[in-house]
């Protein structure tokens, strides 16, 4: 070993340089997608989705065990952050490695030049975006490429020291290290090709030992023996147990991902809906690869800013990093062959290998609506090990910059490490401010808080997928909340509509204690008559159900439509939670007939049936008008009716007791699917307050508020309050238009029944510190101009600001909106109309006129609502157009009508 000090320091800066950063920046809980799955796995040591990563589990419990942090979650995230900062410390290692072979004189000593690029671009290779998003949580993706460095190093130590004695040793602790993270994640593997071809390039003999050979074998073996793990614990029957791999054929189920369906090279599934050819599919896929690339280092194109020059500078720095790695590839090709096909081989199969081998969609933030299929989610995580393994190569890219600065002129080599020291930190500075830095950041783990929280005690919440799902799993198996015990009729059984498409999950389902048949349904069908077979001939020793369940598929019903499992399973819970037997026919009738015969009055279910208010429209279907809203969740019950809402327990939820933390802190990032989730508590606060205010005033009403006259009570008066109280709240909950329109036109109608209009002004001034969007300036240009309107006590001076202040925000909208136009123009007219202004009003319609759309659309508004502007209007159009005989015709009939 060459315990060089420089190198020890340097292995050290990098380490703590990324480690630091990491720390500050790790989730303090769980996150979002897998990782509240393989938190809770680690946890209470169960069997996570395929391929099941038993080492990975298995190394989380030891950290889960080891570290002293109060939140478990952070003790199991730390193990990717760990895992990335001493990849940092061997990407180090291996770039002076390699760079040592460059040189004539291989025994001198680097000079410190060297060390710093390679400690630059090592740290650099921490911060770039992926790596570090995948980091700073519970992934497997960090852990990965720590045995990818360390398997890079040991290769290069090897040879190295061939010839020495125990040389050997090194490749067979490769290939146990290989193997071993056959456990953790499929991509280490990707590490052979590159391997052999290197090993061929430098000594073969061990290749031709039968003892090599046989250790070896041995090693591999002791290597995937971790899988064996999934067995064992299966047999256990942990409370999270994927697959339930308790026998060998369903063991290779998870190590062959067979629950996702088999991987197909073709069709590309960028052609299946485009109807592109497999060149310009596989393109796409390419670009997609790109794209990802292009987010590694700066803000954008990641991140959309308004910025021109930060826009050109992410654009030119994002080239720099590239060109530098590309000639890197030239010059590492030129001077050390033999570790080019070890790196290159590699990096070709880490990056367009698995382009080829992943086949994706398109992705989610791809501006082509033509472009479908896409992804649920962004998949840059696949490409954080070529994105790490990319900055080797800048950093051989720099050290020639370097040497060819040093030739010419040795006194500018400064400013080729003030270079290095810039691709190094750069990126650290482009990504903090990204999604990234999940400090603070306790959404997820709020978000299945309060979800759990929303449904009564012994209940079977209905979820939809992962986010919905492996979250709760978290809360209940880690934080012990709201467990479902069956026997004491406590807690709330998760049952994820995904999941219920697969026959080792109904199986688990009936075990917990969920209240399911389905031996009834199948008796004297052919279930039965194959099942009587196959126990004839000893080919089961299964009783009849769980053969069914076994033996499930989806079926046509009887109007024609194909019932999938997750379906069928619903229907048999809701009558098995009846004290019923479920028949065929309640299997195969159409939904409206299903509904109509078991849900009704006498409905009255022995455990309470929940869907979760993220639940697809389609797994809802039939039993929309039986569902009511309480809090997070809709319980089914036997009153129809649409969009029901228990008032008094979901204003106790969602103003009392559920958990917020993060949301409205401007310092914790939000991505779109953040927001996409946070979505789902602004509708469910504009469903709550708008069953409220209805108590009150209809929908009609709150379009023109300011001509309701009826005097409200008290009650009244404290209903429409909380109803405001509850779109407030909703307003932190959203970035979408369309959602705070919807939220600011109910605050608009209730504030101007009650005389609040400065309450409005207030929240919308508020709204704009953190989203200031030309749609919001239009809500202030409005509520100034109802609070001018509506004020009794002001003077001409304030009433003249308020005239100036509304008219300002209207005309920026005009100015610079796509969207709000016609409403802005509308907020004008009223003003000019109510402050007398002759003047600005005429020049107004003058502009008006020459954009007959939006006239037309503020003269449609005012014949609705308001008949003397549509007078005005239409006496100005027929002005200008003398000619328009239906024009005229309308008028006078108009005036005949106002008279």
């Amino acid at each position: 070993m060459d315990f060089d000090r420089r190198k020890i320091i340097g292995f050290s800066a990098v380490f703590v340089v990324i480690l630091s950063v990491y720390l500050y920046t790790i989730a303090p809980t769980v996150s979002l997608w897998d990782c509240g799955e393989f938190i809770a796995c680690s946890h209470i040591l169960g069997v996570p989705h395929p391929p099941g990563t038993p080492f990975f589990v298995i190394l989380g419990r030891l950290f889960d065990i080891l570290f002293p942090f109060k939140e478990v979650a952070k003790r199991i995230n730390l193990l990717s952050t760990l895992s990335t900062a001493i990849a940092g410390g061997f990407l180090y290692l291996i770039i002076l490695k390699v760079v040592e072979r460059f040189r004539e004189n291989r025994g001198k000593k680097l000079p410190l030049s060297v060390h710093l690029i390679a400690v630059f671009s090592a740290i650099g290779a921490g911060f770039s975006y992926s790596v570090w998003d995948t980091s700073v949580e519970t992934e497997v993706y960090a852990t990965s490429i720590l045995i990818l460095m360390l398997c890079l190093w040991l290769t290069l130590h090897w040879d190295e020291h061939r010839g020495e004695r125990g040389d050997n040793n090194l490749l067979l602790m490769l290939v146990y290290l290989i193997f071993l993270s056959f456990g953790i994640h499929l991509l280490p593997l990707l590490l052979i090709p590159g391997i052999l071809v290197f090993i061929m390039m430098s000594d073969t003999s061990m290749l031709k030992d039968p003892k090599f050979i046989a250790a070896a074998i041995v090693l591999v073996l002791i290597g995937v023996s971790t899988y064996l793990y999934l067995m064992v614990r299966a047999h256990a029957n942990p409370a999270i147990n994927e697959v339930n791999p308790t026998t060998w054929s369903k063991l290779m189920d998870v190590i062959l991902r067979r629950q996702y369906g088999p991987m197909k090279m073709l069709p590309r599934k960028t052609q299946i809906k485009t109807s592109f050819a497999l060149l310009p599919a596989f393109f796409e896929q390419i670009k997609v690869f790109f794209k990802y690339f292009s987010w590694q280092f700066f803000p954008y194109p990641r991140e959309l800013t308004r910025s021109i020059f930060l826009n050109w500078s992410s654009v030119i720095g994002t080239y720099i990093y590239l060109l530098t790695g590309l000639w890197g590839m030239f010059v590492h090709f030129q001077k050390s062959r033999k570790t080019f096909w070890l790196f290159f081989i590699l990096y070709i199969l880490l990056s367009f290998g698995l382009v080829i081998y992943l086949n994706l969609k398109f992705s989610p933030s791809d501006p082509n609506p033509a472009h479908q299929d896409r992804e649920v989610r962004e998949r840059d995580y696949f490409w954080t090990p070529a994105f790490f393994l990319f900055m080797f190569y800048v950093s051989i890219g720099l050290y020639w910059i370097f040497d060819w600065v040093k030739k010419r002129n040795a006194r500018y080599t400064w400013s080729v490490l003030v270079l290095a020291g810039l691709i190094g930190i750069l990126p650290a500075v482009s990504n903090i401010n990204s999604h990234v830095n999940r400090r603070g950041n306790w959404i997820a783990h709020d978000y299945a808080y309060n979800l759990l929280t929303s449904p009564k005690s012994y209940s079977i919440l209905f979820t939809n997928g992962d986010n919905d799902t492996f979250p709760l799993w978290f809360l209940q198996e880690v934080k012990n909340f709201r467990r479902f015990e069956p026997k004491k009729k406590k807690g709330v059984r998760v049952a994820c509509f995904s999941l219920m498409n697969s026959e080792w999950y109904l199986k688990q389902l009936k075990w917990a204690g969920v209240p399911m048949d389905f031996d009834s349904p199948f008796r004297g069908t052919q279930y039965e008559s194959r099942y009587h077979l196959e126990k004839r001939i000893g080919k089961t020793d299964k009783n009849f159900e769980e053969w069914v369940i076994e033996h499930l598929y989806p079926v046509r019903g009887k109007d024609g439509r194909i019932i999938i499992l997750s379906e069928i399973t619903l229907r048999n819970i809701i009558v098995s939670s009846l004290g019923k037997r479920p028949t065929l026919n309640d299997i195969l009738m159409p939904i409206d007939s299903f509904v109509s015969k078991y849900i009704n009055d006498d409905f009255n279910p022995t455990i309470n049936i929940y869907f979760a208010a993220t639940v697809a429209e389609e797994h809802r279907r039939g039993f929309d008008d039986n569902l009511i809203m309480e809090g997070f969740a809709f319980r089914l019950i036997g009153k129809k009716e649409r969009n029901m809402v228990d008032k008094r327990k979901s204003w106790d939820l969602i103003m009392n007791k559920f958990s917020y933390r993060s949301i409205d802190d401007p310092t914790v990032y939000k991505d779109k699917t953040t927001w996409r989730l946070l979505g789902n508590y602004a509708s469910l606060c504009f469903a709550l307050g708008r069953t409220m205010r209805k108590d009150v005033v209809t929908a009609e009403i709150l379009a023109r508020p300011e001509a309701y006259i009826h005097k409200l009570s008290e009650e009244e008066i404290e209903i429409l309050r909380k109803s405001a109280n509850v779109y407030k709240k909703g307003l932190i909950f959203s970035r979408d238009t369309r959602i705070l329109t919807t939220l600011l036109i109910e605050l608009r109608g209730i504030y101007t029944i009650l005389g609040e209009v400065e309450n409005l002004v207030e929240i919308i001034d508020n709204l704009l510190e953190k989203l200031d969007t030309k749609l919001i300036h239009l809500f202030k240009g409005q509520a100034l101009f109802d609070k001018l309107r509506l004020g009794k006590y002001m003077n001409e001076h304030e009433k003249k600001e308020l005239e100036t202040a509304s008219e300002r925000e209207f005309e920026e909208v005009i100015k610079t909106a796509e969207e709000g136009v016609s409403a802005a123009y509308l907020g004008l007219l009223d003003l000019y109309f109510t402050v007398d202004n002759s003047e600005k009003l005429n020049s107004l319609v003058l502009d008006l006129l020459r954009q007959p759309e939006i006239y037309r659309d503020l003269f449609s508004y005012n014949l609705r609502y308001d008949t003397s502007k549509a007078i005005y209007l239409l006496e100005k159009w027929k002005e200008a157009n003398p000619y328009d005989k239906e024009a005229a015709s309308l008028l006078e009939r108009l005036r005949d009508s106002y008279r």
